[in-house]
């Protein structure tokens, strides 16, 4: 991740297993399933992007972040945490807005992630919106850092439950929103598939790179992955 994982012991522990095995055996959305895509769904994405942009220029891009970001995480924890998720459920004005939120904001993409894999109650809704808004702020960029390594070092199992629904949820964004959107959800996705030991991490992480073969983050993933750099819980278990 850009301004996450590309440093610190997130990436550079390795396990003493080299190519630990992934082991979670889990269900997802068929990859061979055609991707929806509505025309309305095609306008209401390139509105949000728009209007976001703009923002930016006319009040600044913190601003503009801090006054996108809080709705969508709102929804976006709303459906974390709802034990009878299911993401069909999910409105996709949300799910548009989610996928170009990512996609124009790295921050909050990021801020995203640290929603799934960060430690249950050590971060608030304000703490995402700080990581979000203002990631370069020493106190905010320590934090991330600190929360993220400590996530990544612990042998205590995660929520893999709660990780699970985001990596639904990005896979619904994903199949709805046009090419141009869909490739910053596929790598959160994929990054939540690592951290869990899901096998389609590999594929998850290429898919995201047909859309866009810049995508750092699935190639984060992919590297971890081929060099057997696994987060410590699945280590202590492989």
């Amino acid at each position: 991740m850009e301004d996450m994982t590309g440093h610190g012991d997130a990436v550079q522990t390795r396990t003493e297993h080299s190519g630990a095995p992934m082991f979670i055996p889990v269900d997802g959305f068929d990859d061979a399933e055609d991707r929806v895509i509505d025309e309305r769904d095609v306008v209401r994405c390139d509105e949000i992007h728009e209007r976001y942009m703009r923002a930016c220029r006319e009040e600044g891009p913190a601003q503009a972040t801090h006054d996108a970001f809080a709705s969508v995480c709102a929804a976006w924890l709303a459906w974390l945490d709802d034990d009878d998720f299911d993401p069909f459920d999910c409105d996709a004005e949300g799910l548009c807005a989610l996928a170009v939120l990512m996609t124009d904001s790295l921050s909050s993409r990021d801020a995203f992630i640290m929603t799934l894999v960060g430690a249950p109650g050590r971060s608030t809704p304000d703490d995402y919106e700080g990581f979000a808004v203002h990631p370069h702020e020493r106190g905010n960029a320590s934090a991330m850092e600190h929360e993220l390594n400590a996530a990544f070092k612990a042998d205590a199992r995660p929520d893999v439950e709660r990780i699970m629904r985001g990596i639904e949820i990005c896979e619904r964004a994903a199949q709805i929103v046009p090419d141009r959107y869909a490739a910053h959800p596929l790598a959160v996705a994929a990054y939540g598939m690592w951290w869990v030991g899901d096998a389609r991490a590999v594929e998850t992480a290429v898919r995201s790179i047909t859309f866009d073969g810049g995508m750092r983050l699935a190639g984060i993933v992919l590297t971890a992955l081929m060099h057997g750099v696994v987060p410590q819980w699945i280590a202590v278990r492989s």
